[in-house]
């Protein structure tokens, strides 16, 4: 410090800052609220609305195909809606009515097994099902071979919901393999309906903290500075002995 400066002339620089890095700092972790209580209101949501009890299983789609994974084997699986549109589907049926379900074998082996079709109301899953198998099933086609490799399956779905596709495969030598494929019909939507909500709400509580946060900052912004200290008091010269007044 130079002679004759004040203590309080570095201070208030350095109180500049301070108040500055604070709003900055207050300024960083809103965000970080924002962002974490977003995602705490999108797991609440998901928690909440939980979709079918099981996945799409070993239905999927490659190169193109929509393809049924039975043991070491494959089928090409291709769904239409006749009466609706002649548009294909994979998994999720569109809308109600008749269905024709189509199923390629790509191996010669299945050609010489016997396979069972079924299709059951989606209750939770495999041990539910097995309860009262007979009263869950809505569709079934008792095992048979099919040298041409392939399998055509009609049915006519009446009301909207969720289920669950059972291919059953036995051969001559004791192999048995069974696929399982959840599917919807009439729900696409309503499958998707809890991402939306997630998003949705998600979106909102960001916002509304970042509101809050936001009116915060300007409350902050318009609070007084604190007061700056006072200029150095110049020092006093020396004018020598005081003079005493002459008696």
């Amino acid at each position: 410090m130079r002679d004759g400066e004040s203590p309080d002339a570095h201070s208030a620089p350095k109180a500049k800052e301070r108040f500055a890095e604070l709003k900055a700092r207050r300024s960083a972790g809103g965000v970080r609220l924002a962002l974490l209580s977003a995602a705490a209101v999108a797991a609440a949501v998901v928690a909440g609305n939980p979709v079918p009890a099981e996945a799409h299983g070993r239905l999927g789609a490659a190169e193109g195909r929509c393809r049924l994974f039975i043991g070491p084997d494959i089928m090409n699986f291709t769904g239409y809606l006749p009466e609706a549109s002649k548009n294909e589907f994979c998994e999720d049926i569109p809308a109600t009515g008749p269905m024709i379900m189509v199923l390629d074998a790509e191996q010669d082996e299945l050609r010489d097994m016997k396979v069972e079709l079924r299709i059951v109301k989606d209750v939770g899953g495999e041990e539910k099902e097995n309860e009262n198998l007979e009263a869950v099933t809505i569709a079934y086609r008792e095992p048979r071979s099919y040298p041409t490799g392939t399998i055509n399956f009609e049915h006519t779905f009446n009301e909207p919901g969720y289920f669950v596709g059972i291919v059953t495969v036995t051969g001559d030598h004791g192999e048995r393999w069974v696929s399982r494929f959840p599917f919807s019909v009439g729900k696409s939507f309503m499958r998707d309906l809890p991402v939306y909500l997630t998003l949705g709400l998600g979106t909102l509580a960001a916002f509304a903290i970042y509101l809050v946060h936001r009116r915060r900052e300007t409350v902050a912004a318009k609070a007084p500075e604190p007061p700056p200290p006072p200029p150095p008091a110049a020092p006093d010269e020396d004018h020598g002995p005081e003079a005493t007044p002459a008696e």
